[in-house]
């Protein structure tokens, strides 16, 4: 009876046995260079998802300062249709006389004429 057992389990095991186990070498060295492309997604992934956050820190550090520098803006007056139009005054405008502003005109003229 052992011996049948005996047979049985080296029938079993034969196929097994037959394996050439110099391909496991082979399969392994064609393994490697998967490994590596695989080594290569992990780091492009992982430096991606660092950019990403560094992006987003910064731009939670730009509109942090948006939000500070909100409350200092300049106070505004509502717009009233009905109010009356602002009166000017006018001797408070500067005042140029003619003859420095024809003067000023001519000096313009000749410089865009002078061509070298």
């Amino acid at each position: 009876m052992r011996a049948v057992a005996v047979c049985l389990v080296l029938a079993f095991a034969a196929p097994a046995a037959a394996q050439p186990y110099a391909a496991y070498p082979y399969a392994r060295d064609g393994l490697r260079p998967a490994d590596d492309i695989a080594r290569r997604d992990r780091d492009i992934a992982t430096t991606n998802q660092l950019s990403l956050m560094q992006a987003q820190s910064q731009t939670e550090e730009a509109l942090g300062h948006v939000v500070a520098h909100a409350g200092r803006s300049v106070p505004t007056t509502p717009f009233n249709p009905k109010a009356p139009p602002p009166q000017i005054d006018p001797t408070q405008l500067a005042e140029i006389p003619d003859s420095v502003l024809a003067a000023s005109n001519a000096r313009a003229i000749a410089a865009s004429n002078n061509r070298h």
